[in-house]
């Protein structure tokens, strides 16, 4: 039976940096000098992606295309190492003589494992990509990268998106090299650092949207990783929530700009939980850069929880009350403003610069270097130090949540988000039944601790932006109800004592 033969080494690894950019600003990306070089092979390339009706290979994170190159078909088996990855790529290719995919060569691929009898009879195209390739081999700082630029579209029965991108494999040499050229490419247009190929572009087409939302996906730390490996992993995989919502946020959807945050702070609390490893002037640089990027994209946040919890339903209790509306729409013009803010944020060079040196930093920066004793050390060990602090913390705060302040109620939430967060990076490390349980009941004690507290940190906000407004809606908004805030309280103390009870699962 013949089989698809590996791109590279044994583990058929291919390093990739993709980078968006908008049609028109393709003459300028070409006038850098590193395309100066002899003329770029150019191929119309039109592959056909095959899937079942029911998506079964992309939703085990396996793609199958054929790609008639002009000189022939050549079948395409890829996957991502993990759920969030979006650098690194398993890639298995072969020569088929014809658009229909041979699934004999399959054998030894990711896609061996899915080809039931019932998959196999189910396989069918489900859309298209049609582009021009230029493609250079490129020399830079020692590195062979091979540079391609696509531009074409993607097809879904009536459905199309387009295609402009700027993919830099690695073929030898040092992964740093990706990065500096992708910075220097970067000054001549703009390029926003891209993660979803194109495959999951076309399946976005298939679900009717174009941008879609992103909630983080699983990370999976096995007990074997070096701590370093692990740091990747997970800031891979936060960087992965942060870029892939970027899109969609700029439409102006609320919910992308919360997954954005969201990615943010997971991304934070990986640096924080590493953080002696990465220690040094580059990772305060890093801090600085995610700090402003949460700033930016702040108040837009706001102001989408105080119309959920005080507009609308002050709209509701004074329906066609002039003044009400009058204050409706003063807010939807501050509302407008901060999502101009974090738009016009998200559009700018500081932020796809920002994005490219995080991501540079987390796969090439000197920590691994200057740390190489800490890098290589086990992660379960560090995973083991790690979490027993944070839970310690939670719980020497925690005894006195009443008497605190809706300041430290917030830090005490926050510390709950940290170990939420720092448990489900781990959750692979500890993968035992017994540590599996104890998790489940402490990831619900954390998640309802963190529920009942963001609602009073909700209400804290909504007491500081009921000031600023104007007397006659203050007067008219929805009181803060101390009843309700009592409740939230008691749920919040309950929640705690869950937590306090369930057994560390590190230790099963």
């Amino acid at each position: 039976m013949a089989s698809c033969e590996s791109q590279s080494s044994s583990n058929a690894k291919e390093i990739e940096l993709k980078l968006e950019f908008d049609a028109d600003a393709a003459p300028r990306i070409l006038s850098h000098p590193i395309f100066e070089g002899p003329p770029p092979k150019t191929r119309e390339l039109v592959s056909i992606y095959y899937d079942t009706g029911a998506s079964d290979l992309r939703n085990a994170g396996v793609f199958l295309r054929v790609r008639s190159t002009g000189d022939g078909y050549v079948q395409t088996i890829k996957s991502a190492k993990s759920e969030g990855e979006f650098l690194e790529r398993n890639e298995w290719e072969c020569p088929v003589p014809t658009h229909e995919p041979n699934l004999d060569a399959a054998e030894g691929t990711a896609l061996a494992r899915l080809l039931t009898p019932e998959v196999r009879a189910d396989l069918k195209p489900r859309f298209h990509t049609r582009f021009r390739r230029k493609t250079y081999d490129v020399r830079h700082r020692g590195a062979e990268i091979e540079l391609a630029v696509d531009q074409g579209e993607a097809t879904a029965g009536v459905k199309a998106a387009p295609i402009s991108e700027l993919e830099l494999e690695l073929k030898a040499g040092a992964k740093a090299a990706l990065f500096s050229l992708a910075r220097e490419l970067a000054e001549t247009a703009p390029l926003n650092l891209a993660v979803k190929t194109k495959a999951e572009r076309g399946f976005e087409l298939l679900d009717g949207a174009d941008h879609t939302v992103e909630n983080a996906r699983r990370v999976v730390v096995t007990p074997d990783m070096t701590s370093a490996e692990a740091f990747r992993s997970i800031a891979r995989n936060c960087l992965r929530q942060i870029v892939a919502n970027a899109p969609a946020m700029r439409e102006g959807r609320a919910e992308a700009l919360h997954q954005m945050r969201v990615g943010l702070r997971r991304l934070r609390v990986a640096i924080a939980l590493f953080g002696q490893m990465l220690g040094g002037d580059e990772r305060n640089t890093i801090k600085d850069k995610l700090r402003w990027i949460t700033q930016e994209l702040g108040p837009a946040r706001d102001l989408d929880v105080f119309a959920a919890d005080v507009l609308e339903p002050m709209r509701a209790a004074y329906p066609g009350d002039r003044e009400v509306e009058d204050t409706y729409r003063d807010f939807k013009e501050r509302h407008a403003a901060a999502y101009a803010r974090a738009t016009q944020s998200a559009n700018s060079d500081r932020f796809r610069v920002a994005l490219l040196d995080i991501t540079a930093w987390v796969e090439t920066g000197d920590w691994a270097r200057k740390n190489r004793k800490l890098a290589k050390k086990p992660v379960r060990r560090h995973a083991l130090k790690q979490l027993a602090r944070l839970r310690r913390g939670i719980k020497a705060k925690g005894r006195r949540l009443r008497d605190l302040s809706p300041a430290k109620r917030h830090r005490l939430r926050i510390r709950s988000k940290r170990l939420r967060y720092a448990t489900e990076f781990f959750a692979a490390t500890f993968p035992k039944k017994k540590s599996e349980e104890r998790r489940n009941v402490s990831l619900a004690a954390l998640e309802a601790i963190q529920d009942a507290l963001g609602v009073l940190n909700d209400m804290a906000t909504r007491k500081s932006l009921l000031a600023t407004g104007q007397e006659d809606w203050r007067l008219r908004a929805p009181a803060i109800d101390i009843a309700e805030e009592e409740k939230w309280l008691k749920e919040a103390k309950r929640a705690y004592g869950r937590f306090a009870k369930a057994k560390a699962f590190w230790k099963a």
